[in-house]
């Protein structure tokens, strides 16, 4: 039968207790997959691929053709963070429990040694007796009448540290069958792979990845998306500009590009500040302090960093797919009080000099500190604010800087950013 699935989309229903299948334009709902045959499974399979409601139905299905009790779709991320699975035919309270203190467990061990594309068979690779008198099959396995499992691990889900795919579960009258079970799953096990690969990729359309960046190329400060790794993720034109300066702050270059500061104190502080946010990303609660200032070689003002955790990711595919967690917003002091001097320079007619020297008055630093970042004396310092005096009609630094803080800020929009498969591609510094 040819498998016809996108025309039939926004015809399809979800049953909780069977599958959902299509023959031509027809579509049948079947509550086993004792009664579906291959081709139907199949069938299942892809529509759950692009309609993710639709996983559990089919997952029971597959449980019922391969000969299982239970099944379910796993990730276990390395450090636990973003661990999910999507159940057939499992107990909803035990899932919790598992993830919360089981994942570790010898048969997940064990697993991590097996090939993407390659059926496992649990009780093959541990010492299963010991297993049956560990709280793991007490509170886990006893109660869901698993006696072994199959498992055939998927290459996005099983990496990263991380271990990841298709889980199903024998009772002990079914073990007598493994042979015959672990069979039929390899047969589905090419379909599985592409289904799985699909779900990511409808994820990725769903969540619509123009979007984050053109949100933060409406930010005229720097702005900053990073991922569930801690990677750089995205930046906008600003902070491409501001990170190539390299004054304070800068790109890594390690193989995830991600954010440092040149002075460690406040690099770990930089870096734990958005570990906590991804914590907080994540529903974790726990303390948070998202503000922190970066001291900057240059002598100019210390950069103000706000890192903000996103909202909770909807899909759990996001898990794996390690979207957008943390905005990171980097604002400049100097940088705005120089462009609301360079309006003065206009309304006045300061020199280029001049304008420099009255930013930096603007920014808070006085005439020694001016000296230093640009160079100069401080008997020219002095001469640039008199002639910044005269010609704004102000007596004194403070009156000039109030002056330039009152100007507002011309809407000159940053330059378009150069994209990569539409991410902007961050700039080693």
């Amino acid at each position: 039968m040819t498998l016809a699935i996108l025309p039939l989309l926004r015809d399809l229903g979800s049953n909780r207790n069977g599958a959902i299948v299509a023959f031509g334009g027809t579509i049948i709902v079947k509550t086993s997959g004792v009664d579906m045959d291959h081709v139907d499974i199949v069938d299942a399979v892809y529509q759950a691929a692009v309609r993710s409601e639709l996983w559990p139905d089919t997952l029971c299905a597959i449980v019922d053709y391969v000969g299982a009790v239970a099944g379910n779709i796993v990730y276990q991320a390395p450090d636990g963070r973003g661990s999910f699975l999507i159940p057939g035919r499992m107990r909803e309270d035990l899932n919790a429990l598992y993830l919360q203190h089981y994942t570790s467990n010898p048969y997940a061990r064990a697993f991590e040694k097996v090939k993407p594309g390659e059926i496992a068979v649990g009780n093959r690779l541990i010492d299963a007796e010991a297993v049956r008198h560990s709280a793991f099959y007490a509170d886990i396995c006893e109660p869901q009448n698993i006696f072994n499992q199959l498992f055939l691990p998927h290459a996005s889900l099983h990496e990263r540290g991380g271990i990841g795919g298709v889980a199903l579960f024998l009772s002990r009258q079914q073990d007598e069958h493994a042979v015959e079970a672990a069979a039929r799953l390899e047969r589905l096990s090419p379909h599985m792979a592409r289904a799985i690969d699909l779900s990511f990729q409808v994820n990725r359309i769903a969540r619509a990845p123009e979007l984050p960046q053109r949100l933060i190329d409406a930010i005229a400060d720097a702005a900053v998306l990073i991922d569930s790794r801690g990677a750089v993720l995205l930046l906008n034109a600003a902070a491409e500009a501001l990170l190539k300066q390299a004054d304070g702050i800068f790109l890594s270059r390690s193989e995830r590009p991600s954010l440092a500061a040149h002075i460690s104190k406040t690099s770990t502080r930089l870096v734990n500040a958005i570990r906590q946010a991804l914590l907080i990303a994540d529903g974790e609660d726990t303390p948070f302090d998202g503000a922190l200032s970066i001291s900057r070689p240059s002598g100019l003002p210390p950069y103000l960093v706000m890192i903000t955790p996103l909202a909770p990711t909807v899909s759990i595919w996001d898990a794996v797919d390690s979207g957008a967690r943390v905005l990171i917003h980097i604002v400049d002091p100097e940088a705005k009080t120089r462009r609301q001097a360079q309006q003065l320079q206009h309304i006045f007619g300061l020199t280029e000099a001049e304008t420099r020297v009255a930013a930096l008055i603007g920014s808070g630093m006085n005439l020694p500190e001016i000296a230093r970042v640009l160079g100069i004396s401080s008997n020219t310092v002095k001469t640039h604010t008199g002639r910044c005096f005269g010609k704004t009609g102000v007596r004194s630094q403070a009156a000039l800087a109030r002056l330039i803080a009152s100007i507002p800020i011309a809407g000159n929009r940053p330059a378009t950013p150069s994209h990569t498969n539409g991410k902007s591609r961050p700039r080693q510094s």
